[in-house]
Parts: structure tokens; sequence; C-alpha cells
């Protein structure tokens, strides 16, 4: 089997400096890094990423991790939890000089991609995007302590038959810092005996 291309949308405040660990766990997992949708055998798309799906894309799996889908709540008061949330995990688990990084990069990504604050303002209410997915195969993971995706968002799963829902501990970044949960759920899509990727082997 040929190795497989990954293409990363990245989210709202979101870059390559946050996806570093994934990118080199993909890598070290015999992955290669696209750097284009549409020509992807997989995608995994984080956040407002999720809202940046075409339809025409070659790609059989799409792993949407977290769309910020919350209609009951602000983006402002999801923001301030989930603030509060990883600053208290990363100082206590990557220290003080990750914690200040990441902000930064945060602000960064913000500035220059003006574009994505107005998808996630404009999106952040529907799942629109898992209409252009159909005739792929789709699963969408939600962290246990996700304070920007609702627990809700498992029951409006129901009439989508191709997608598959996926709960995992972590909050809403926990694959950026912690990638080998997400890795492995994607070794296992790929094995021979996995019911759900078969239309993808090669």
């Amino acid at each position: 089997m040929k190795n497989k291309t990954v293409a990363i949308l990245h989210g709202w405040a979101g870059g390559k400096w946050h996806v570093r660990r994934f990118v080199k766990a993909l890598k070290d997992s015999g992955f290669e890094l696209g750097t284009r949708q549409a020509n992807a055998d997989i995608i995994v798309a984080h956040s407002t990423g999720c809202y940046r799906l075409k339809e025409n894309t070659d790609a059989k799996l799409v792993v949407l991790i977290g769309p910020p889908y919350w209609p009951s709540k602000s983006i402002l008061h999801r923001l301030l939890r989930k603030k509060g949330h990883d600053t208290h995990h990363q100082l206590r688990n990557e220290g003080v000089l990750f914690t200040i990084n990441k902000l930064l990069f945060e602000i960064i990504y913000v500035i220059i991609k003006p574009s994505y604050s107005f998808i996630a303002l404009k999106h952040h209410r529907y799942l629109h995007c898992l209409d252009l997915l159909e005739n792929k195969e789709v699963i969408l993971i939600r962290n246990e302590e996700d304070y920007f995706c609702s627990p809700e968002i498992k029951d409006r799963l129901k009439k989508y038959s191709n997608v598959r829902y996926i709960e995992l501990p972590g909050g809403h970044d926990d694959f950026m810092t912690n990638p080998k949960p997400y890795i492995d759920l994607l070794l296992k899509e790929l094995e021979p005996s996995s019911s759900l990727l078969g239309i993808i082997k090669s």
C-alpha cells in the first residue's frame, strides 16, 4: 500500500506552528503531508477548518476534529472558557514558554487570516459542511473538554449515515500536543479489516 497523503485544514487561530507534533507523528507513521485538499487521500480538518472543505476532492476519508458548532452559545463565551481551560492545562503540562508562544501564534494567525473570522461567525450555528461530504467516509471527533463544540452535535449526526462519531479525552486543541490517539485512529482505519475504509485501500 502506498503512503497516504494527508491534508490539514487549520482552524481559526491555528497554523503550522501548532500542528508540528501532529505532522511529525503523521510522517513517523508513514503518512505524507499534502498541501492541497483537492488531491489528498485523507483530510484532517480542525475547528473552523471544518467549514473550509470543498466538494471536489479526491479524499475518501475526512476527519473532522471539533467543528465549532454550538448554536446556543456565543463564540465569545466559548472562547473565554476555552482559553481558561487551555491556559490551566498548558501551564501544568507544557510550561510557561509553550503557553506564551501558543498564544502569540494564535494572535498572529488571527491577524493574517481575517477570512477565517468571517467563516467562523457565519457558519458556527450550522453543519452545512457535512452536506458537502455525502460521498465521503467521515469521522467526527469531539473532545470531552471541548468548549467550542457542543456535545449535542452527536444527535445532529444521526441523519448522516456516512458520519461516525467518536469522543476522545482532552480539550479543543488536544490533537496538537497529543497526536497519538488520532494517528492510531487513522492507522486503524487503513487496516484491511476496517469496514469503514475498504473503499480507499490501494
